[in-house]
């Protein structure tokens, strides 16, 4: 439905529904149930407009007319009607010429018992093309009141709704472990600052590099999908690569993102196909430290063959996706107090890049070639700076904001 797409559904609205939805389902009913199923789910029928729908789409349907029902017989305020109530059948209750009412009436019900207008906008879309169906009838009289038929009625009705529901998704409290991109920096910064002034034992000095590591990996670049960081391996999708490996294989250079290899088996590499990201120096760095530190602290009883997790359990493993997100969430609640995980991250960082398109900082080109790199495109990665410029220049103002304050690392 064009302009009209569903709202989430709110689980506590779903479980209220379930205490008046009609239960009882007489026989005309069901013949009209069932009609309505094949022409909305028919692949071709010369009286529907639009394509098909699928299934799930057709039980939402049926479960509000249910709902609808079951509220007519059991709530509705009858006290201003003149004659018998609808029989309670589509043709009897939306193909009434009150339908209009009944449906302004049970909304106003919904809201008196604190249903969310998202749910009600649900509700509204799923009654518009139930009296579509119903206007098919060749016994279907058209109507209205105050020069609105009642499609229109049902229309203005909807519109409304999710105009309430968009307001509502609007102010609705965030995320408690939501951070302000500027706020993930600050993080980051602060645990360098820990990590340079740690004295004590080897241990808690390597596990505060490791943290820094954990921090670095989603802040220094766009975060990335839990299964790209997590299963970061030396030598095989994390390698150092010299500026110039013929000429000064020793020199200086860089650490990527290798998904260039089958041998990899990597989800994002079957999906987007080859991939080489150059990891930014602020990233980098500590990567190599981090590498060597982890080898001076570990034994070995026999020969270290290289090639471990950049993140690994204490089996030497990588971690599960849960275990990695609880690792990621304990990392940030040591640093600030709050847990966010990947997926929060990720999100933090695209409001953080959409606030800068709009205050024109980010064109639509970087926004582009941002969702590029999120997907680590070989194919692109000339455009990806463009990313990682406006990305560093975030750091940047970050930077120049602690050194204002006395305070330096990066």
């Amino acid at each position: 439905m064009a302009g009209y797409a569903d709202f989430e559904e709110d689980e506590t609205d779903i479980a209220q529904s379930r205490t008046y939805k009609l239960t009882s389902i007489s026989k005309p009913l069901a013949a009209e149930i069932e009609a309505f199923k094949a022409r909305r789910t028919q692949v071709i029928c010369r009286h529907r407009y639009g394509r098909a729908v699928q299934s799930t789409t057709v039980e939402s349907d049926i479960g509000c007319l249910l709902r609808l029902l079951g509220w007519m017989r059991s709530y509705r305020d009858r006290s201003d009607d003149e004659g018998d109530p609808p029989p309670l059948t589509m043709k009897g209750v939306i193909g009434s010429a009150d339908f209009g009412l009944y449906t302004e009436q049970y909304v106003e019900w919904l809201q008196a018992r604190d249903v969310k207008f998202s749910s009600i906008a649900n509700y509204t879309n799923s009654l518009v093309s139930l009296l579509t169906y119903v206007m098919g009838d060749e016994d279907y009289e058209v109507s209205g009141e105050s020069g609105f038929t009642i499609h229109e009625q049902l229309c203005n009705i909807r519109r409304q709704a999710h105009s309430a529901a968009s307001i509502d998704r609007m102010y609705r409290r965030r995320d408690p472990n939501w951070l302000e991109w500027p706020q993930c920096q600050e993080v980051r910064m602060d645990c360098i600052e820990k990590y340079e002034r740690a004295k004590g034992a080897p241990v808690k000095k390597l596990n505060l590099l490791r943290d820094v590591v954990a921090l670095s990996a989603f802040t220094c670049l766009p975060p990335d999908r839990v299964g790209v960081i997590r299963l970061l391996r030396f030598d095989h999708t994390l390698r150092w690569i010299p500026d110039d490996e013929e000429e000064d294989p020793d020199g200086p250079g860089a650490w990527f993102i290798d998904l260039t290899s089958k041998s990899n088996k990597h989800k994002t590499s079957r999906f987007y196909g080859p991939a080489m990201t150059r990891l930014p120096d602020t990233f980098g760095h500590y990567i190599g430290v981090y590498k060597d530190a982890r080898a001076s602290a570990a034994s070995f009883d026999f020969e270290d063959s290289g090639g471990g997790y950049l993140f690994e359990g204490r089996d030497g493993r990588s971690f599960s996706v849960s275990a990695w997100t609880t690792v990621v969430k304990d990392t940030w609640k040591r640093h600030c107090g709050l847990s966010p995980p990947p997926k929060l991250l990720r999100a933090i960082f695209i409001c953080w890049l959409r606030d800068q398109a709009h205050e024109n900082k980010a064109t639509p080109e970087i926004l582009k070639s941002c969702a590029t790199l999120m997907k680590h495109q070989l194919a692109t990665q000339e455009s990806d700076v463009k990313v990682l410029f406006i990305l560093n220049m975030g750091l940047l103002n970050v930077l120049l904001q602690r050194t204002s304050r006395g305070l330096t690392s990066c």
